[in-house]
This record gives C-alpha cells, structure tokens and sequence, in this order.
C-alpha cells in the first residue's frame, strides 16, 4: 500500500472537511437569519437551533470531502486493479464514520422548535402593560398592547412587507403557520393590502432533524451513501497513463486554475447526495427513500466521467471511468 498516498489523502480530507462543513453552515445560518430577522439581538437563544446546523453541515461537510478527496487521489495513483485502489482509500471512509458519529453525538436542538417560538410570542404578550410595545425575540415582531393586543412588525424573510395579527400561532415543527386576524400590507412595487380573518402559511422547513430516524439510523443512512459513492469510485474511477513526455502539471500554465476546478468537480457527487438527503430529511422521509440519495450521487459521478471525457484537453489532468 502506498503509505504516502494514504498519508496524504488523510490530510487533504482534514483540510477539505473545514471548508465543506463551513460552507454548509453559512447557508443554514443565512436561512435562520431570514426566518428570525432578529437572532442577531438574541444569540444565545438561537442555540436549539444552531444545533442542528452545526450536525448538518459535519454530515454533507463529510460526504463532500470524502468525493473531492477520494477522486483526486484516484486520479493521481497508478493502480488498474480496484482493490489496490481501495487499500489506498479506505481510510477515507473511516474518516467518514468518524466524523458522522461525532456528529450524531451533537444534541439535536430543540425537538420542538414551534413551541418555543410560540412560548416566546405568549411570554412577550404577558410583559404587556396598559400601552407601548413590547418585542418578540427571534422574530424581529413585536406586542402592540392595548385593550387588544395585536403582533405587527416586517413579515419574517420579506421585510418590505408589514403584517399584523391578532394571534400566531407555531406547529410544533415549525412547518406550519396559523394567523388570527391578520392584516398585510406590501408598500413597495405592487402595494398589496390583503387583510383575513384566519390564514394558514404551510410548507416551511423545519429545524429539528428527521424525527423518523435514530441517531443509529441517521448514522447508517449517512455513512452508507458514502460507501457507495466510495465504492463506485474505486470500481470505475482511473487515473489517465502519462507519457514519460509529460510536463510537471505544476509546470503547466493554468495549472493551480485546473486543480481547483478538479477539486470543486470532484465534489459534485458528495454535493449532490449532500443535498439530497437533505431535502428528504425536511420532508421526513421514510428510511428507505434516502436510496435515492445513493442513486443521485452515483449519477452525478457518472456524468462527471463523461464530462471529463468529451473535455480532455480541458480536462487534461482527470481520467474518465
């Protein structure tokens, strides 16, 4: 076994996991930020929800290492025969089960996040006094009091609409909105005023995860999509035989330009099982649907193969299957 190709496969996965993870977690803090446009003046109750933020972003982080690490040592090694190819990379997917079970030791947050949002809108009701107003953390809402307390302020994730309420109320996944009088009003561009006695808003992701699946499942769900893409690589995946002709590719003009599209490639199928499974976990899915993760994921290899095979003066430093 090539000590040093291990040696550094296990280092590029520790730098690439950072930057993956980093990445998945910039996204699911954007969208916390629209969906409570005031987190920022309540920190430390974003944490039931920051939990499952940090947990989603080491579980794709992870697959998306594991594929842009595993290709670009796959298309480095000289090694035809598939098994030499997995002696090379099976730390890899250990690396992968490590890092899933961390993750799935990280608290799930919140299993209710709904009843908190509504406990926070009830407790703010119930600091009224006879008049003034008193604000919603999170929601960036606020309790006009009066002799009939009504909720008003900027629709959460669309700021340039005002919306008051008489009630709100959360589902205890937060999936699901039910508004008691309410009143909206669009001052820019349509000017829309839309007032209703009961309105429904159905359909919003949720925060907690999948409450279908253990932390036991969730883990083999995880680390089985990546022993698929893992497999197939080794099963198909070549490096291209160079001629002792060759220039170094370091050599090569364009060639730190190359390698880091090669690395954003090389990601795609991790990427694409990544968010699949993440669709289907907001829409508690049924374990056997998470297949279909797998599927997509092996899919996207495949096409990367024929890209890299209609391309190869592009390409030139990938192999095809």
């Amino acid at each position: 076994m090539p000590l040093r190709s291990v040696r550094a496969s296990v280092r590029d996965f520790a730098l690439a996991l950072p930057v993956a993870a980093t990445a998945v977690g910039l996204i699911g803090v954007f969208r916390l930020e629209r969906q409570f446009p005031a987190a920022a003046s309540s920190p430390a109750l974003l944490v039931p929800f920051l939990l499952p933020v940090l947990a989603l972003a080491l579980e794709a982080g992870a697959l998306v290492a594991l594929s842009a690490v595993q290709l670009v040592v796959l298309t480095r090694l000289n090694a035809p025969v598939a098994a030499a190819r997995a002696r090379v990379t099976w730390p890899l997917l250990a690396l992968l089960g490590l890092v899933l079970g961390v993750a799935e030791l990280i608290p799930r947050g919140t299993e209710h996040p709904g009843s908190f949002a509504n406990e926070l809108v009830q407790t703010a009701r119930a600091s009224c006094s006879a008049s003034g107003t008193v604000p919603i953390p999170l929601l960036g809402l606020n309790v006009r009091c009066g002799t009939t307390a009504r909720i008003e302020g900027p629709m959460p994730g669309v700021r340039a609409v005002d919306v008051a309420m008489h009630e709100l109320t959360f589902s205890e996944d937060l999936r699901r909105v039910d508004i008691v009088g309410l009143d909206l009003t669009a001052k820019q561009s349509l000017h829309v005023h839309l007032a209703a006695a009961h309105a429904r808003i159905a359909g919003l992701a949720p925060w907690s995860r999948s409450p279908r699946l253990t932390a036991a499942a969730r883990f083999a769900i995880l680390l089985a999509l990546g022993a698929a893409l893992w497999l197939v690589a080794c099963l198909g995946w070549r490096a291209r035989q160079r001629a002792s002709s060759d220039v170094d590719d370091d050599a090569k003009p364009g060639a730190f330009g190359m390698k880091l599209l090669g690395r954003v490639l090389f990601a795609l199928p991790g990427a694409v099982a990544a968010a699949r499974f993440i669709s289907l976990d907001q829409d508690r899915a049924e374990p056997l649907a998470y297949g279909s993760a797998a599927v997509l994921g092996v899919l996207a290899l495949g096409g990367l193969s024929l890209l890299v095979r209609r391309a190869p003066r592009v390409f030139s430093s990938f192999t095809a299957f």
